[in-house]
């Protein structure tokens, strides 16, 4: 079920807004993607690729950022689900892609969230504080 509020803009108009489940947020910052550095592609075509074919663009919003730090383990990706934030690290290939991918559709039909298990919770860092915190992770 589709859910929407309401936002005025700044020239007075309400706009309709849609109310999504997730987002996720694939760091091209400085250092993420930076082959020149030595630092392998980020596999931004499938991120893309997997979020228009599998049909969830309305319920989670995909976003290309610049840098999310940290630099000392690129690349970084970042999942935002019902006030949860996950953070993963090293996300270099397609493989990786379609973990974060199952995993995503995992959360959605749950309608709830829970952490990831292996083998992709092994490239999830506690970033803040207040991330989710996974009992077998350090």
């Amino acid at each position: 079920m589709d859910h929407f509020t309401k936002a005025r803009r700044f020239n007075g108009e309400t706009k309709t807004l849609r109310v999504v489940e997730g987002h996720l947020f694939v760091c091209q910052g400085c250092c993420c993607g930076n082959t020149e550095a030595g630092n392998p592609p980020v596999p931004l075509e499938r991120f893309k690729k997997e979020w228009k074919e599998r049909g969830i663009r309305t319920r989670v919003h995909l976003t290309v950022s610049g840098c999310l730090g940290p630099c000392s383990v690129p690349n970084i990706v970042l999942l935002m689900y019902r006030g949860e934030t996950v953070w993963f690290h090293s996300i270099n290939s397609n493989h990786e892609v379609i973990l974060i991918y199952e995993y995503i559709e995992r959360l959605l039909q749950l309608n709830r969230f829970v952490p990831p298990e292996k083998p992709l919770s092994e490239n999830v860092f506690q970033r803040y504080i207040t991330d989710a915190m996974f009992p077998d992770h350090p």
